[in-house]
């Protein structure tokens, strides 16, 4: 049975319209959707808000200098220390050690003041206390130095000046701020900042630090309201040279 291809071919283009698929694709780009209506009225809303309208694609943020945010942190840090009768700089390692959560601070005061110490690393453990230095002799370079010139922390592991100011000096270079510790091994004392600032050489590894301890502060603040309610916006922090946008978070709560 023979098939005539010719005419099945002239068939098969008599049914094909080569300007249909042109108008279905311009009948679907002239349908908008939703996308028209949903601005529609947009600028009478707009007229008809109050200034006291809430927008849900916008949050509150005060706008905060380097200085008054550090004198918010400073504020708080101070009141830590005369309730607790601590200095500054060891109430600035407890709020680092508990994300500047000061009513457990204070309700582990009471319970047992030295345990919170120990745990914030401010204080050694008793067990692992070192007796009273009686040699001059610096652990890290070998040699013999003035009793005088032998500084420790709590935990009395004795280095010579000369030691301590190299340790700092490289440590602040890296951008450590509260992270500077004892240098004797397996000591993980925290060195308080008034114990460091004497040993930087130059006012501008001292301006470093202070920046690197403000920035770890603020950071541990932060986190803190994040951990308490990760869905507000007022905790968010932008950084420039000369500006620190926060939210009053640093402050009060959220």
């Amino acid at each position: 049975m023979s098939v005539d291809m010719n005419s099945q071919g002239s068939d098969s283009n008599e049914d094909y319209d080569p300007n249909c698929e042109e108008e279905e694709d311009e009948e679907e780009d002239d349908d908008p959707g939703d996308i028209e209506d949903y601005y529609e009225g947009v600028a009478n809303d707009v007229e008809q808000q109050g200034a006291d309208s809430f927008d849900p694609e916008e949050y509150l943020f005060t706008c905060l200098t380097y200085r008054e945010s550090e004198s918010a942190l400073n504020e708080q840090m101070a009141s830590l220390a005369a309730l607790i009768k601590v200095s500054h700089s060891v109430a600035k390692l407890l709020l680092v050690h508990v994300h500047w959560q000061v009513s457990e601070i204070l309700e582990r005061h009471k319970l047992n003041s030295a345990q919170l110490l120990v745990d914030a690393r401010v204080q050694p453990l008793a067990s692992k206390h070192v007796l009273a230095h009686s040699s001059h002799h610096c652990a890290v370079c070998m040699q013999f130095v003035r009793k005088e010139n032998l500084l420790s922390l709590a935990c009395q592991h004795h280095f010579c000046r000369s030691c301590w100011e190299q340790h700092c000096t490289v440590l602040v270079k890296d951008g450590v701020g509260v992270g500077i510790s004892c240098m004797a091994q397996e000591c993980l004392l925290r060195t308080p900042e008034d114990f460091v600032f004497p040993l930087l050489p130059n006012e501008e590894l001292k301006d470093k630090y202070k920046r690197y301890l403000f920035r770890d502060y603020v950071e541990v603040c932060c986190s803190n309201m994040r951990e308490q309610n990760p869905s507000c916006h007022w905790h968010r922090l932008y950084s420039s040279p000369l500006l620190y946008t926060a939210a009053p978070c640093l402050v009060s709560a959220c």
